[in-house]
């Protein structure tokens, strides 16, 4: 359980990380969306290549994974969107940072780490890079709005040592539930991180990622896309 801890607390590092370098140094709108596309990418690759393969794996074709995908979409979209007053599943993404969608963010991506730990296949390189490269873009983008709001230096970086904290934490926990239900069980919560996930991915990074750097976002994904895919081939199940 400390080893799934340190693990998480690797992967959500790249909170503080990115607010650190937001705050010291002004960040150039286009290399934001670059760095925004590079993690979706690699997010999509991960989750892809690695994460609903064993989950279909543990699954056995009970239909858990379909079920678990599906029911993680709709719940992060309603967190995304559909939680606000008057505002619809269909309507344009909300741009703002809200510390409730980050920190769901980072418990799906924690799941996704858990499972590795779990089913057997050890800590995946590709995935670990994957979650890094999502998370210093996006403490990246939302520190300064959270400046703009009046919370201080010290507010915003607090906020980002807890999200790596949670991260440490939700790994650990989860590491040591999924070791207690069926393999079913497990499946089903692998894919319901991974709709998770793909939706938060395609909800927010991505139309975040196109606003800042446009067509560029889509060569980072491409980019961020092949590195995953190349770690998960080249150093396997390690």
């Amino acid at each position: 359980m400390l080893q799934a801890f340190g693990w998480g607390l690797l992967a959500g590092s790249s909170y503080f990380l990115g607010g650190l370098f937001a705050l010291r140094w002004r960040i150039n709108s286009v290399l934001l969306g670059v760095l925004t596309g590079l993690g979706a990418g690699a997010l999509l690759s991960a989750v892809a290549y690695k994460l609903i393969d064993e989950a279909g794996r543990l699954a056995g074709g009970s239909g858990f994974v379909g079920a678990g995908l599906v029911g993680g979409a709709v719940a992060t979209s309603w967190v995304v969107n559909g939680a606000r007053r008057d505002t619809r599943l269909s309507a344009p993404p909300l741009h703002e940072p809200r510390f409730l969608v980050i920190g769901l963010s980072v418990v799906a991506e924690s799941i996704i780490i858990s499972g590795g730990l779990v089913s057997g296949y050890g800590i995946s390189a590709a995935m670990l890079a994957a979650v890094f490269l999502c998370g210093v873009p996006e403490a990246m983008a939302d520190t300064g709005p959270l400046r703009k709001a009046g919370l201080t230096r010290r507010h915003v970086m607090t906020a980002w040592i807890t999200m790596t904290i949670l991260c440490g934490l939700s790994v650990a926990v989860f590491t040591l539930l999924l070791t207690l239900v069926p393999p079913q069980v497990v499946a089903f919560v692998l894919a319901f991180a991974g709709g998770g996930v793909l939706t938060n991915v395609t909800v927010r990074m991505v139309p975040e990622g196109i606003r800042d750097a446009g067509a560029a976002t889509g060569i980072a994904i491409a980019v961020g896309f092949g590195l995953s895919f190349a770690l998960v081939e080249i150093v396997g199940a390690h």
